[in-house]
């Protein structure tokens, strides 16, 4: 696999890590409401859906490979001066990372149905997506980076 091609799976592999764990989460809460709602406790959340649960999950997995394998084409096709300039490398990806999480928002739009928490957690965490990508651009791009460089 040449340097593009292990870029491009390192980026991958993040955008599923990161993905997985609003996936995670909302698979949780999914359980958790469905379960109270199997034993008669008080349901209000839209969550109970299965269709909606599936949603939430399966969205969050896609947004997330989504974003990691952008920021992986984006660390491809960079110039060799901004990838080896980190707080460079790192704006791009940050920038990256915030953008695609809106994704995210959308996913929790859909499958809340418009709930205002769900939209609003998903906005608060762009930004956290973005610093954890320019975080990680240095690991993603190592492939591309010289030998001193690598992680």
């Amino acid at each position: 696999m040449g340097a593009s091609g292990a870029v491009m799976h390192r980026g991958l592999l993040f955008g599923i890590r990161a993905g997985a764990i609003p996936a995670g989460i909302c698979a949780v809460l999914w359980a958790v409401i469905a379960l109270a709602g199997l034993f008669g406790g008080p349901v209000g959340s839209t969550f109970d859906k299965p269709v909606a649960g599936a949603v939430a999950v399966l969205g969050s997995l896609v947004v997330g490979a989504g974003l990691g394998l952008v920021t992986g084409v984006v660390l491809v096709v960079a110039p060799p001066r901004v990838l080896g300039s980190a707080p460079l490398r790192g704006l791009t990806c940050f920038v990256v990372g915030a953008t695609l999480s809106a994704g995210e928002v959308v996913v929790m739009d859909v499958s809340s149905e418009g709930g205002y928490g769900p939209v609003f957690l998903a906005m608060l965490a762009m930004p956290v997506v973005g610093a954890v990508t320019a975080a990680r651009s240095r690991s993603i791009a190592a492939a591309r980076l010289g030998p001193a460089d690598r992680v």
